[in-house]
């Protein structure tokens, strides 16, 4: 094998070590459809709840760092939009920045907190439930009020 050649493969290897280590697989929750925030830590995860092997209830919190907690969640926007979720709109403070989104009868509340004194100590909260179907994108008022009591005079 000659020199030139030598390089070329050299190269075109190094190029696929390059793409192979750069490529990097999305995590989700519970192996849901919910993303896990990049570059955080699991801390507590509770009230499970699954319907048909659907993740329908969880709560999970997530420890990170934080510097910007809107623009944190602009990133988790983006993720939960690509897996289909709607997002309804954020809203936020200089330290917390909260969002909810909604897919298939479930909320997913998520909401960013910037720890004051250690932003590398700030967490990340899902919290997932499931949601009464609407008809026609109205809810359903239910029944009419009446009162229990028959009426009195006097």
């Amino acid at each position: 094998m000659n020199l030139p050649s030598l390089r070329s493969s050299i190269g075109s290897f190094a190029g696929f070590v390059l793409l192979a280590g750069c490529a990097t697989k999305d995590a989700f929750v519970l192996d849901s459809d919910l993303p896990v925030p990049a570059d955080t830590v699991a801390r507590v995860t509770t009230d499970v709840e699954r319907d048909r092997g659907r993740l329908v209830r969880v709560n999970t919190v997530f420890a990170g760092s934080v510097d910007d907690p809107t623009r944190r969640l602009e990133t988790l926007e983006t993720r939960f939009k690509t897996v289909g979720w709607v997002s309804l709109g954020t809203t936020a403070t200089g330290s917390t920045a909260v969002c909810f989104f909604t897919k298939s009868g479930r909320s997913c509340q998520v909401r960013v907190v910037r720890n004051e004194l250690d932003p590398a100590m700030s967490r990340i909260a899902y919290r997932l439930v499931p949601v009464a179907p609407e008809r026609d994108g109205t809810e359903d008022p239910g029944p009419p009020a009446t009162s229990a009591e028959p009426a009195r005079d006097g």
